[in-house]
């Protein structure tokens, strides 16, 4: 696992990150716009965007049961279902400064009424951007276009640890977003990655890979151990004048003693957003002053 995530994030070849999701539909400013609800309850949320989906499920998990929820559709044929959770709304402001409000709705599989632990499977979430208006009703500004895939811990996002109103930064001439860290540790292995979430307002919401965020072995080996390796990778947003701005990602530490990866530590890459492919790659690479 280690060397296929170095290998894939780290080679200049292979840095470029594919899309968490499948190329979308067109996006609609006008057709966005039409949706008006009149608050953002769990209830106005759900009967809008999954009406005639919604089951009652009972799932006895402390984690299900912290967070609005209801079933989606019905168990399959291994007895997995969905649950639907309604994650606490965030705020962030857009290019012009202007209150917005983040909904997410986080897709969890139950098995025999427990969350459904499945670090190969994550959950899926459908985020939602609103403003509000002066009657008081709220009015879709952007979403996902369909269920993305975001990097998971046991089945909850990494983003949910990520305060979006605090993270929030441009990406963009006319795009805001946040940069999030996701990983996990398995044997005393510790493995990240950077993932970056889009908020644009005229396009749909998603999320892409950047890259490798470190990896270390502290807890399988001793720290004075020739084998004891720990980098991070550190990102820095690089604002010029241009659709997206380029990111880029910098590596210090001790890398892992594999004569197979390339030499990184202490260098810099270059990632651009290529909106054609829907993906960050890699613009460049150098030596890090």
């Amino acid at each position: 696992m280690k060397k296929l995530l170095l290998s894939l994030a780290l080679s200049l070849g292979a840095l470029s990150a594919a899309p968490v999701m499948a190329a979308a539909p067109a996006f609609s400013a006008s057709q966005m716009a039409q949706v008006k609800i009149k608050d953002l309850s769990f209830k106005e949320v759900m009967r809008q965007f999954y009406s005639g989906q919604m089951t009652p499920t009972v799932a006895d998990d402390t984690y299900i049961d912290s967070l609005p929820n209801i079933g989606l559709g019905r168990a399959d044929s291994t007895a997995y279902r969905t649950v639907a959770l309604m994650r606490p709304i965030e705020l962030y402001y857009n290019t012009d400064s202007e209150q917005r409000y983040l909904v997410t709705i986080e897709k969890v599989l139950i098995h025999d009424d427990s969350l459904e632990y499945c670090f190969p499977c994550g959950s899926k979430a459908d985020l939602f951007s609103f403003k509000k208006l002066n009657n008081g009703q709220f009015q879709l500004v952007s979403r996902t276009s369909e269920s993305v895939d975001f990097s998971s811990i046991y089945s909850s996002m990494d983003l949910q640890n990520n305060d979006i109103r605090a993270t929030s930064e441009s990406l963009g001439e006319n795009l805001v977003g946040s940069i999030f860290k996701s990983g996990y540790m398995r044997q005393g292995y510790t493995t990240e990655s950077w993932a970056v979430l889009h908020l644009p307002e005229n396009d749909f919401i998603n999320t892409y890979a950047l890259g490798d965020a470190g990896s270390d072995n502290n807890g399988a080996n001793d720290y004075e151990s020739p084998s004891d390796y720990d980098y991070e990778g550190i990102v820095e947003v690089m604002p010029e004048k241009a659709k997206y701005y380029p990111i880029k990602l910098t590596y210090k530490g001790i890398a892992p003693d594999d004569p197979e990866l390339p030499d990184f530590i202490n260098k810099s890459f270059v990632m651009k957003f290529n909106p054609v492919k829907k993906a960050y790659e890699t613009a460049s690479s150098f030596v890090a002053l």
